[in-house]
């Protein structure tokens, strides 16, 4: 019986296959400071997983849909799905990802039975709350613990994950906030109409009607981004769509209408939200086939 605790400079893995727990395959997180490798797709036969942003972003895509995983947002991938990035890549930002057994007897334990109740959700994407982090962390902490017996070890990492569990079917079950969700999509609209602009966190706090100070906490709770943050991405997405469609424009032109201080620091902002510089997404753009 084992327990492996695999830890690297941006991810830590959690190796249970070698335990003596029969449901627990790997838990993993990463901490990436720029965006990284695609996630190329595969399946997890006969596994559920559950993945949760803590901060950033993630795209996924699951057999032909995408979905957008932001900060404090919980997503499950299913038994046999089809599922990846969808060619974008693992984004700047820290997620968790827990991989499980699903059980196929028909008496299972209770770690199985709560499995059980997890398929039988009908969603698979919805918010978390401050509590899934704290529950992910203890179980990496109980599994790195040197001075503790296998056994026990094994027991606590189990009880720990029937409580992580029991928290996200409570939280899958929960109604969504109808009104923040408009008053979200109000302001999202509002940066999106206006990237070109030197929009203010007073003028945005003003369209949600909150404070300044309570409208940072607000949109970093509602949408996983701070403001800024979103406000950056949404103009990057914007620059790569621009690029892509015209690969003459100029990028002096382009980071000065998007209100980026510097050409040098609108590369690297690319960078860090792409994984590619300005130019070697004039590159790709350039070498696409023409549809005749």
């Amino acid at each position: 019986m084992h327990i492996h605790v695999n830890k690297a400079k941006t991810r830590t893995i959690i190796d249970f296959t070698k335990s003596g727990v029969d449901e627990l395959v790997v838990l993993g997180k990463y901490n990436y400071k720029k965006a990284e490798n695609i996630l190329e797709n595969h399946v997890h036969k006969g596994m559920i997983e559950i993945c949760y942003s803590d901060k950033g972003t993630q795209w996924f895509a699951v057999t032909d849909q995408q979905y957008l995983v932001r900060g404090g947002d919980i997503f499950i991938h299913y038994p046999g799905e089809l599922h990846g990035s969808g060619g974008k890549p693992e984004e700047k930002g820290c997620l968790y990802w827990f991989i499980l057994n699903v059980p196929s007897s028909k008496k299972y334990s209770t770690t199985g039975f709560l499995i059980q109740e997890l398929l039988r959700l009908d969603r698979r994407h919805f918010r978390g709350d401050g509590e899934i982090k704290k529950m992910l962390e203890n179980i990496f902490a109980t599994c790195s613990q040197k001075d503790v017996s296998p056994e026990m070890t094994e027991i606590k990492a189990t009880l720990l994950t029937q409580v992580f569990l029991l928290k996200v079917i409570e939280l899958a079950k929960e109604k969504i906030k109808v009104p923040d969700n408009e008053r979200i999509q109000k302001i999202f609209t509002l940066i999106n109409d206006n990237l070109t602009e030197n929009i203010s966190i007073k003028t945005l706090a003003k369209a949600a009607n909150l404070s300044e100070s309570r409208f940072k906490n607000w949109f970093r709770e509602t949408s996983g981004f701070t403001p800024l943050d979103y406000v950056q991405r949404k103009r990057i997405e914007y620059a790569v769509d621009k690029i892509k469609s015209d690969p003459d424009s100029s990028f002096y032109d382009l980071a000065n209408s998007l209100n980026f201080s510097s050409q040098q620091y609108f590369t690297a902002v690319v960078k860090k939200f792409t994984g590619k510089t300005p130019s070697e997404i004039r590159t790709e753009a350039d070498r696409r086939p023409i549809n005749n």
